[in-house]
């Protein structure tokens, strides 16, 4: 091989290992960066297995109105549907059955008829004002950001929020 293709692919090879290198590095700070909120949610889930009649897990949510909190969707060895919620900050803990409040294609159902036209929607399970509520979020076309929280037990709409 002459100097020239040498160069060029000693180049190239430095190139990748820089690359490499760089990559590896984002990928250390996302693990870093993301492991709190994955240990707490391993936390949550199980404190749900083993403190409820919940088996299994369908649904985790991490919200943060106030108080955070993590909450997850499970179902018992009868197939009922439960609702876990823990606060993070008080160590405090609650438990609804799905039958006692709205679903969320309910809720969903709800905010469509009052804000139309949003689409995306995405719904968490948490905590605000110390009630079990719903939330959703959605991002507009324009770029901004609209929130909305609904009541778990009774399905009214409790704040909403557009073009953040």
């Amino acid at each position: 091989m002459n100097n020239r293709v040498k160069s060029v692919l000693k180049g190239a090879l430095w190139t990748f290992i820089v690359v490499l290198i760089i990559y590896f590095i984002c990928f250390i700070i996302f693990v870093i960066g993301t492991h709190p909120y994955r240990a707490q949610a391993k936390t949550v889930n199980n404190l749900a297995l083993s403190k409820t009649p919940i088996t299994k897990i369908s649904n985790t949510y991490h919200m943060s109105q106030g108080k955070v909190s993590n909450s997850v969707e499970g179902i018992d060895k009868k197939g009922k549907k439960y609702y876990f919620v823990y606060l993070e900050g008080s160590k405090k803990a609650y438990l609804y059955k799905a039958s006692e409040g709205i679903s969320q294609s309910k809720v969903k159902s709800l905010f469509n008829e009052h804000h139309p036209g949003h689409n995306n929607l995405k719904l968490e399970f948490g905590w605000y004002q110390d009630k079990p509520v719903w939330e959703i979020s959605y991002k507009k076309d324009n770029g901004n950001y609209g929130y909305a929280i609904y009541s778990f037990k009774t399905g009214k709409q409790l704040f909403y929020v557009d073009n953040l």
